[in-house]
């Protein structure tokens, strides 16, 4: 997080969470720490996340499960935290380290969190500033910028400047939603959730794609070599051929011959080669029993040739899957069909990497919210449980993809740039996103209904209208 954004995030935090009490502390399934506080009759949920490739702080949406073996940094916050409330929070050193400092009784806790890229990491300290916990901790070493180990005066790292940008979150303070401003926090946990969606599909894709190139490498060769051999089979007539020459020529020919021309059934000269160690009858013989090879080798060879063309079509079809895969429904489908044909092994409960459970991806586009659906469920999601009728409702037209829903709470009219560029997001996460122009279907959620019984993702329009957009995405 960047400086500016940081700053946008922790006065935000210091106006909700000051005063409020901690409930409870844990290690989320994804290795972040939560800390839930109650304040006013308001509850709140505080991701500090100490991954030093995407270290963050922010308020999020829903608790996510708890990691049945939390680090033991994360046991000693719950044990010395539970019960206190927040005193204050405030940027340190005009830098990318935030303190929230928490009492109970006479006791006072003080919490760092230094978001420094690489660097990121969680202190735990008394009042006078004595580390009690580290969550990655440093002891004294001749490589050792600084020695964070418990016992020890925590001491502010090196001043950074704070202009420097360590990410591409936008400043929240002029960003809205249909006229009510959107909260730093919220734009954070947007921002995260969207970079780490993609950080997970890249990763299964790479994962999927490795043991599909080198199984459709291995095929093409196969087919390659059956292509040669197939050249070899079709001589079947020629042999055949030279065989009958040869017979009706017995008279002209003698051993020790190597090669002569003889005139076919067309009236055309044929050049015969022999092998001047047999006869000719032996040489006529050789013909058709090379013949009779050749043409069963021909079926034989047909026979694997098309088996390898339809494997490498289907490795083909998967490999496609997977460069346009959407959402984790794809990646499991191909997962699925890679461990059915042979090409990765099953091991018991192996499954192929879950995604975020989030089933739609957020957009802010011009103070707008636009949903977009994660397969079949997520679409259903979306059209179905969240949808409002003047919300305005879209798809790509006659081909799958995801819905995609204008959120309009405020029932105004929506912008043709909104249109379109909600549109564009349909055409790009539909099968047709590579696809130069696609036109897609829009209307108002009111007027779409779900039959009783149908699949999921499958609903009926009462209305509706097209727009033509180039496919893009948010």
């Amino acid at each position: 997080m960047d400086y500016q954004f940081l700053l946008n995030v922790v006065n935000e935090l210091a106006l909700l969470l000051t005063n409020a009490r901690v409930e409870r502390v844990y290690q989320g399934t994804g290795n972040g720490i939560y800390a839930l506080f109650h304040r006013d009759r308001q509850k709140f949920i505080l991701l500090l996340s100490p991954n030093r490739t995407l270290p963050r702080l922010h308020v999020v949406s829903d608790k996510p499960a708890a990691n049945t073996t939390p680090h033991p940094f994360v046991l000693y916050l719950r044990s010395h935290l539970t019960g206190t409330r927040v005193a204050h929070i405030v940027l340190l050193n005009q830098d990318r380290v935030v303190e929230i400092r928490f009492v109970k009784s006479d006791i006072e806790y003080r919490l760092v969190f230094e978001l420094i890229g690489t660097s990121a990491n969680l202190i735990l300290t008394d009042a006078s500033s004595k580390i009690l916990a580290v969550y990655y901790p440093s002891a004294l070493s001749e490589n050792a910028v600084r020695t964070l180990m418990p016992g020890l005066a925590y001491v502010l790292p090196a001043r950074k400047n704070a202009l420097l940008s360590g990410s591409t979150v936008r400043d929240p303070a002029s960003h809205a939603v249909n006229g009510d401003a959107l909260s730093a926090n919220r734009e954070a946990e947007l921002f995260y959730q969207h970079l780490q969606e993609q950080r997970e599909i890249a990763l299964l894709r790479t994962a999927l794609s490795s043991p599909i190139r080198k199984a459709l490498s291995k095929i093409e060769r196969r087919v390659a070599a059956l292509s040669r051999d197939l050249q070899s089979a079709d001589q079947a007539e020629k042999y055949r051929q030279a065989g009958d020459l040869v017979l009706a020529n017995l008279e002209r020919l003698k051993t020790g011959m190597e090669q002569v021309d003889l005139v076919g059934y067309d009236n055309m000269s044929v050049a015969v080669r022999l092998d001047p160690k047999l006869s000719p009858a032996r040489n006529a013989d050789r013909f058709f029993r090379k013949y009779k090879k050749a043409k069963a080798g021909h079926t034989i060879i047909m026979q694997r040739l098309r088996q390898a063309e339809e494997e490498a079509s289907c490795l083909k079809s998967l490999q496609s899957s997977v460069e346009q895969a959407l959402d984790q429904s794809d990646f499991v489908d191909v997962h699925a069909a890679l461990v059915a044909k042979g090409y990765l092994k099953s091991r018991g409960r192996e499954k192929v990497p879950v995604l975020p459970a989030t089933p739609y991806r957020t957009i802010l586009f011009h103070e707008w919210e636009i949903l977009v659906g994660k397969g079949a469920k997520g679409n259903d999601h979306i059209t179905t449980k969240i949808a409002r009728p003047d919300d305005l409702w879209l798809h790509a037209e006659g081909m799958p993809g995801s819905h995609v829903l204008v959120k309009n709470p405020k029932k105004a009219e929506i912008p043709a740039a909104v249109l379109v560029k909600a549109a564009s997001l349909a055409a790009y996460y539909s099968k047709a996103k590579t696809a130069g122009k696609v036109s897609v279907t829009y209307t108002r959620a009111g007027l779409v209904k779900k039959p009783k019984g149908a699949k999921p993702g499958l609903v009926t329009l009462s209305e509706r209208k097209s727009i033509m957009v180039r496919p893009e995405e948010g």
